[in-house]
């Protein structure tokens, strides 16, 4: 197991930086697929049922991906010329398939309902970076639809959601387009944004891996600061002020609100249908008692309440500074 992972993150870490750092459309491809062979590798780490079928099913999805992005650059076309329109349209489609953002995500559901927590936990952040930087380094006219359409569908897709895999897919589709907001101004405003948004998925990842929950009815701890540490959680990756999650938000916000007024109006107004199954998840945590031991929840790291406590606090006075 040691061994395994070893060789396998070290190879997933290289193939993103390759992809990243190449400047022909064919090394980036090369890098996509080294990078798409040791994600699989890692699903299948688990040696389960559905392990084997979601690492499958990722696969001839990507390979599609992969193919159509491949064909794409292959055909030495000019892309401007009308007659080759549909030749322009491929590698974005190609690049919006991989990453599973908005409108090519309908497979994204139902993967996540058999990936395992860490292998989620990739999958809605490293995932998405060298596909969605290709797509906008090459592609930026797309952006002014492809942005408001993932903060919308992202935003009302979670809604009715009781499954917590779900939901954060969801809420991956809709911060897809804030990621994607934040590179209209710059690659680190990018970043900075990034970074919060792993920060904070990391934290909710290693409470459900803890807790070995899916459900929403299944999130019932009794303890007062658990729940306290976890609805500040649920409040920062909502984006509600002064919390964590609104730091980087603001940023973008403050940053292209001139450039693009209807797309920062638009995300301002989808942020409520967020903030809304979010608080379900808070609403559980602190309204309900658990009835049933089989889903009573037991902390076994304080270390990360005390960080996620730490982490809003500095939030707060963040948002003061900018203020």
């Amino acid at each position: 197991m040691k061994n395994y992972y070893t060789i396998i993150i070290p190879m997933y870490i290289i193939s993103i930086s390759f992809s990243l750092s190449s400047s022909s459309w064919l090394s980036i491809w090369i890098g996509m697929e080294m990078n798409l062979l040791t994600f699989i590798f890692m699903i299948l780490e688990t040696k389960t049922f559905n392990s084997t079928e979601s690492s499958m099913k990722y696969f001839l999805i990507q390979s599609a991906g992969s193919l159509m992005f491949l064909i794409a650059i292959s055909v030495q076309t000019t892309f401007f010329n009308e007659p080759f329109f549909i030749n322009a349209m491929t590698p974005p489609m190609a690049l919006m398939l991989k990453s599973g953002i908005a409108p090519l995500h309908l497979w994204t559901p139902d993967i996540s309902m058999k990936l395992s927590s860490p292998n989620l936990f990739l999958f809605i952040t490293l995932q998405k970076i060298i596909p969605m930087l290709m797509l906008f380094s090459s592609w930026t006219h797309w952006m002014k639809w492809i942005i408001p359409l993932n903060i919308i569908i992202g935003s009302l897709g979670g809604i009715s959601q009781s499954s917590i895999n779900k939901m954060i897919i969801f809420s991956s589709i809709n911060n897809s387009g804030w990621m994607m907001l934040s590179l209209t101004e710059s690659l680190f405003v990018f970043y900075i944004f990034f970074l919060f948004y792993f920060m904070m998925n990391f934290l909710l990842m290693n409470f459900i891996m803890e807790n070995k929950i899916k459900w929403i009815a299944q999130i019932k701890p009794q303890n007062f600061f658990k729940k306290l540490s976890f609805v500040s959680l649920m409040m920062s990756l909502s984006g509600l002020p002064p919390f964590m999650g609104f730091i980087p938000k603001w940023i973008v916000l403050k940053k292209i609100v001139t450039l693009l007024p209807m797309i920062s109006l638009i995300s301002i107004l989808m942020s409520i249908f967020t903030l809304f199954f979010y608080m379900k998840l808070a609403i559980n945590m602190m309204l309900y008692s658990s009835v049933s031991k089989k889903w009573k929840i037991h902390f076994s790291s304080k270390w990360n309440l005390i960080i996620l406590t730490m982490l809003n606090l500095t939030s707060v006075s963040l948002f003061i500074l900018l203020t």
